[in-house]
């Protein structure tokens, strides 16, 4: 019995679905010319609310890394 990597197994298998050069270049077409929806995206967040998250978060490691006292 004769192993076989999977690399092997890949492409045996991706040469017997592989797609005809010209249905491919179809669709990459198709994708690549069909225009982006747009939409506006807003957020209930305040401006400020990154600002406030790493200013938490900042407090929260550096209180994290000090010495803990022993338990009695």
């Amino acid at each position: 019995m004769e192993m076989t990597s999977l690399d092997d197994d890949l492409a045996a298998w991706a040469a017997t679905v592989r797609l005809p050069d010209t249905e491919a270049d179809a669709i990459f077409h198709r994708i690549t010319g069909s225009p982006a929806p747009t939409r506006r995206i807003t957020s209930p967040a305040e401006p400020s609310w990154w600002r406030h998250f790493t200013a938490d978060f900042t407090a929260r490691m550096v209180s994290s890394t000090r010495p803990v006292r022993p338990a009695a």
